[in-house]
């Protein structure tokens, strides 16, 4: 049996857009820790059996809707900080990059779409580098694009 194909975790990125138009994207530097989870949220519906209702009826799920949750750590570097605070103070979304780029997981690609920076943390433990933590949660439809 041959060993799986695995990939170094710096494949992983979050990069955010700058605005613009073209926008350009950059991954803030110091995010060492990346993480994406993707979820949906469901409505039980009890469906009975029609041809014996005393048996217990099976649960089955809607699905209401879909979300995209983006997590990221490390070191706070003095370039990032400041983009970091701008995408929290701002209401506006932001427009996100979540990626591998790791062919040939999917050949490569991201999920973009719009999110919210909902939670933006700093610690610092004297003798230590200041830490950052941030968790953007998507705002509307989140897409897979295939790297070229």
């Amino acid at each position: 049996m041959a060993p799986p194909k695995t990939f170094s975790a710096s494949k992983l990125y979050i990069s955010l857009g700058d605005g613009g138009s073209p926008e350009v994207f950059s991954e803030p530097c110091g995010i060492t820790t990346h993480g994406l989870t993707l979820s949906k949220d469901t409505t039980d519906i009890v469906v009975p059996d029609c041809a014996n209702p005393d048996l217990p009826a099976w649960t089955e799920r809607a699905v209401r809707s879909l979300r995209g949750e983006a997590t990221g750590s490390g070191i706070l570097a003095a370039a990032a900080w400041p983009v970091w605070r701008a995408a929290f103070e701002s209401t506006a979304s932001v427009t996100c990059r979540i990626g591998i780029n790791a062919p040939p997981i999917d050949n490569g690609g991201y999920y973009g779409g719009e999110m919210h920076l909902t939670a933006l943390a700093i610690t610092g433990e004297l003798g230590n580098k200041i830490q950052v933590a941030v968790t953007l949660i998507s705002d509307g439809v989140l897409t897979w694009v295939p790297a070229p």
